[in-house]
């Protein structure tokens, strides 16, 4: 990697990514995009922003994307398809006209996938429903595949897309309307600091998610986008968990001893989803290596020293 333009670069796992990419590649220039540079959704802006952004790109990796946790999609599911076909449509045309000797690799989501408890291969991908709640986004990133997979046929270009669980850690908001781990890991920290007598949990605890150490995202994507062939690839640890059992592991590392409050009346969504990391395995010989236990003592750990240094942390969204 020489040159190496990352859209969602100022996001939570954009800046990691970011982070790594100039750690590994120390001559390289790392172009992390988000809002304040430019406004992708916005055809004229991005096109000129591109245009001005000189030769010698190889490698484009796409993560921006609107999106927010919790029932905020339930709310806003025309909001969600405009502004991220907006996005899509206009990072792909933008290869194409300006960045057509870049491999893109495309960061989706495994909300894509039908809401049945079996672990989903990407053959799943096709032919199935995402669940209904987030259809809109759901969709939207199904659409990306679709793009990619037009734009690579009709011009020639190389392109890689991974599918990515939920993923956590260092850096992430952990503001009460977070994703889950984010969350929960803010409402224990804080509430062990604060000697309060109970913490609310979302549901009853027994959905179960698959979640992924943001250094093992960031490792897999670099390594999707240098290495595969693939069209598309599950990157994951292939292992869902309750909430009750995650609930669990951030109270002990939390050192919370209040009760825990289920709330059976908050949003949870589907009931269980996980990836079928197979493939990725079989093709890249790539395994996440930070377990769950250690993945969230070590954001727990970065969390509450953040709180001691008062920095402020970013808003979820």
């Amino acid at each position: 990697m020489k040159r190496v333009v990352v859209t969602g670069g100022t996001g939570f796992v954009g800046r990691a990514l970011v982070a790594d990419l100039r750690r590994r590649y120390p001559a390289a220039d790392v172009v992390a995009v988000g809002s304040q540079v430019v406004d992708i959704a916005h055809e004229a802006a991005w096109f000129g922003w591109l245009e001005g952004l000189g030769d010698g790109v190889d490698h484009v990796i796409h993560l921006a994307a609107l999106y927010k946790a919790g029932d905020w999609p339930v709310h806003h599911p025309a909001t969600q398809f405009n502004i991220n076909m907006k996005i899509n449509v206009n990072a792909l045309e933008g290869w194409r006209r300006f960045l057509p000797r870049a491999k893109f690799t495309s960061i989706l989501s495994y909300c894509m996938y039908p809401s049945t408890e079996n672990a989903h291969p990407e053959e799943e991908l096709y032919g199935h429903e995402p669940e209904d709640y987030l259809f809109a986004y759901a969709l939207t990133k199904k659409a990306m595949l679709i793009g990619q997979r037009a734009y690579a046929q009709e011009y020639g270009l190389d392109c890689a897309s991974v599918v990515l669980p939920t993923v956590y850690g260092p850096g992430d908001s952990f503001a009460e309307n977070s994703h889950v781990v984010g969350a929960l890991i803010g409402k224990f920290v804080r509430g062990a600091r604060s000697g309060a007598p109970d913490v609310e949990v979302w549901g009853d605890g027994s959905a179960e998610r698959e979640f992924l150490y943001v250094g093992d995202a960031v490792d897999g994507i670099i390594r999707v986008a240098t290495d595969s062939k693939e069209p598309v690839l599950n990157l994951g640890t292939g292992a869902a968990y309750p909430i009750r059992d995650v609930v669990a592991l951030i109270r002990e590392s939390a050192g919370f001893t209040g009760e825990t409050r289920y709330n059976m009346n908050r949003f949870v969504g589907v009931q269980s989803r996980r990836l079928d990391v197979t493939r990725i395995r079989d093709t890249l010989g790539w395994a996440a290596p930070t377990s769950l236990q250690d993945g969230i003592a070590q954001t727990v750990e970065w969390y509450r020293d953040s709180l001691d240094q008062g920095i402020e942390l970013p808003a979820h969204g």
